[in-house]
């Protein structure tokens, strides 16, 4: 199958992560440079200001490394219920990285997919080529795109309208009904909110929907973040409350006393920085509030459930369920890691309504819908773990998105310093296809670091500091 079956790209959102040649340093070499956040943006933030001399320390509200990179134990093999690819595979920047870690990983072949419709009274099952060739999603998306696009890279402003308009235009009612389900659901979960809620621009920033050849992390995201962050200090279980500062000086004051410091990289959810969770003062600037308030938190939940052993197809490594109890998408874990595990992954609306279920609600609905695709019975599963991203405190969502009215330049205000003293960085703050991916955040924590460094930050998705 063609990958550029699977385009939605008309050209580079943008190419570089900023930078530009280097400069006089914000902050003296040897300052104490206070991280808030042990996740990827953390991490990157400190292994270039370790490296470039700098007195640094992460401080974190968890009791472990990773953020949103969150690894069960309760399950027969690792199973990431946080991020759990390296988007792009090799070509990711954290690629050489995650093969030094050691961390296995497996590449996922997003053409080995079984799509099965559940709506009606009779299963439907095709496989995910014949959607992709009944849609012809770049033809119809493109098409339709071209002026939109062109106008939003000429600097004429957002559109307003969101993915789920330019599909009621081109896509809804014009196609075979489960090729359009199935290829719904995959839109929501990589998007993780409902069509009409994610800016149509997104479209514009990504590669392919679903690239082939990138890397499922079965050995584990968190122990990639524990692998980078082994050589930097951290303080976990430490809440910060308040961040008050001038300019070359901060007063970061925690659930365990006040730590004082030159400079503070700030690398939150963006749905904590919206409702000021931590307490700035003073507060950010006008246009980095306003540029918040156009990004949102999506929400994208996972239900593991581990059986007695795998009785489904060992060698398809996902499966798509259209319809049903539960409209998800199944990781089969018995593909990769051997394991009689599968990952079901929920986006949009069914993600929302996951939050307000029971572990055992969510792990009978997932089941008697595997069942029914499959025709037939399953052992009990032995055990399930499922994810509410948007009750946790320490995230409110799973990701940003990207609302309709979003801007091409959301990041880079966001990424401005203020006073030199207070960066922001993370997965909402990236300039091209890399936002919402641990890469992406990784990259962004070394976009601010290297403004904190005077360091010129590396052009290109592909590239990193250290």
């Amino acid at each position: 199958m063609a990958t550029s079956r699977r385009h939605f790209l008309l050209g580079s959102g943008a190419a570089a992560l900023g930078g530009g040649c280097a400069a006089r340093p914000r902050v003296e070499p040897g300052a104490k440079v206070l991280i808030v956040g042990a996740g990827f943006a953390g991490i990157g933030a400190a292994r270039v200001l370790l490296k470039a001399g700098y007195d640094v320390e992460i401080v974190d509200a968890r009791s472990r490394v990773g953020g949103r990179a969150w690894t069960t134990k309760a399950t027969p093999a690792p199973v990431d219920l946080g991020a759990s690819w390296l988007h792009f595979g090799a070509e990711n920047a954290l690629a050489g990285l995650a093969r030094e870690s050691g961390v296995p990983f497996n590449i996922s072949d997003y053409d080995n997919v079984d799509v099965f419709g559940l709506s009606g009274p009779v299963v439907e099952k095709k496989p995910i080529t014949d959607v992709y060739d009944e849609l012809d999603i770049s033809d119809r998306l493109e098409a339709h795109l071209f002026w939109p696009y062109l106008r939003w890279r000429l600097g004429g402003g957002a559109s307003g309208r969101s993915i789920g308009d330019v599909w009621d235009a081109v896509v809804a009612g014009k196609v075979d009904s489960l090729s359009g389900d199935a290829y719904r659901i995959i839109l929501e979960t990589q998007y993780a909110v409902p069509l009409h809620e994610e800016a149509m621009e997104s479209l514009f920033l990504g590669g392919e929907a679903l690239p082939n050849h990138e890397w499922f992390m079965t050995g584990g995201m968190q122990a990639f973040a524990e692998y980078l962050a082994q050589d930097i200090p951290v303080r976990l279980s430490t809440q910060v409350r308040e961040i008050e500062w001038r300019r070359g000086a901060a007063r970061v004051a925690t659930d365990k006393g006040d730590i004082e410091a030159a400079a503070v990289v700030l690398t939150v959810s963006a749905g904590l920085l919206k409702r000021q969770a931590i307490k700035l003062t003073p507060g950010l600037p006008e246009d980095a509030r306003a540029a918040l308030n156009r990004i949102g938190m999506a929400l994208l939940n996972k239900i593991a459930l581990s059986y007695p052993s795998a009785s489904w197809p060992a060698d398809r490594e996902y499966f798509v369920l259209a319809g049903g109890e539960l409209p998800s998408i199944i990781a089969n874990h018995a593909a990769y890691s051997g394991a009689p595990l599968l990952l079901a992954l929920t986006g949009g609306a069914v993600s929302r309504q996951l939050e307000a279920m029971s572990d055992e609600e969510a792990a009978g609905r997932l089941h008697r819908d595997f069942e029914r695709a499959l025709g037939r019975k399953l052992p009990e599963p032995e055990s399930v773990v499922a994810t509410r991203w948007a009750s946790d405190p320490l995230a409110e969502g799973s990701y940003s998105h990207r609302k309709p009215g979003a801007r091409l330049d959301e990041d880079d205000v966001l990424a401005r310093p203020v006073d030199d003293t207070l960066f922001l960085a993370g997965e909402a703050i990236v300039p091209d296809d890399d936002v919402c991916n641990v890469s992406g955040a990784y990259r962004s924590g070394q976009r601010a670091a290297a403004q904190i460094a005077g360091l010129a930050a590396p052009k290109g998705r592909g590239a990193i500091l250290v």
